[in-house]
């Protein structure tokens, strides 16, 4: 694949491939990703596809597209040193039928949910045990910064253990990753979200506190009570 297609909004809107995500309307239009492989002996993408789902804010009265919040938390993390999809292309045009935008990561292939991975149930306690070890270093990278996911769901983390022992994790779907007032509250509204949803799936309370202590020694105290608690739908 050519730089010159790689950087091609048309390219990109009409790559042919496999939906993983089927089109959804909500938020005003149509969102949508596609796993596209241009070259066979190339790497492959998640190909993000809207037409419309718009946000809206202070600066944006009349509405953006949710990609622009995306591709900016996929780039603050990547300046953060966060493990997230790499961007790759991103472009937002507006025209006669409204705001249609392309989203384009590299896909992040040997990796599964953390939703799937607790269901599957299939680890030892001491393989769970180094993966929710790179989580909590992952999540530590971006909360010190002062800044959160913001839909730290189960499903929104990727993880992937490899033959030799080692663990990697990724954070996906950042277009709610913004700046909390402190490092503390960022890592409390987000962990508070994950442990809620998790442990109903099979997470383990001493993994919650494995994750805590973990935040303890890199100098970041949690309320541990508040974040056992079940959460309240």
């Amino acid at each position: 694949m050519s730089q010159s297609l790689q950087g091609d909004f048309d390219f990109w809107w009409q790559a042919p491939g496999e939906w993983v995500e089927p089109p959804n309307q909500r938020k005003g239009g149509l969102s949508g990703v596609r796993f596209v492989s241009p070259d066979p002996q190339g790497p492959s993408f998640y190909v993000k596809i809207q037409h419309g789902h718009l946000f809206h804010s202070l600066r944006y009265p009349l509405g953006r597209p949710t990609t622009v919040r995306e591709w900016q938390g996929l780039n603050r993390c990547r300046k953060l040193g966060v493990n997230a999809p790499v961007p790759v292309f991103f472009r937002a045009r507006k025209g006669s039928q409204g705001w249609q935008a392309v989203l384009v990561t590299e896909a992040l292939l040997g990796y599964e949910s953390l939703q799937a991975m607790l269901l599957a149930d299939r680890y030892t306690l001491e393989q769970r045990a180094v993966i929710f070890q790179a989580l909590a270093e992952n999540l530590i990278r971006l909360h010190q910064s002062g800044h959160k996911h913001g839909h730290l769901y189960p499903k929104e983390v990727l993880v992937r253990l490899d033959d030799d022992g080692r663990a990697h994790t990724a954070l996906v779907d950042l277009e709610k990753c913004q700046r909390r007032p402190s490092a503390r509250l960022a890592a409390m509204r987000d962990l508070t979200r994950l442990f809620g949803d998790a442990r109903p799936m099979g997470m383990r309370d001493d993994e919650c506190h494995l994750m805590m202590d973990i935040y303890q020694r890199a100098g970041m105290a949690l309320d541990g009570d508040r974040l056992m608690l079940p959460r309240v739908r």
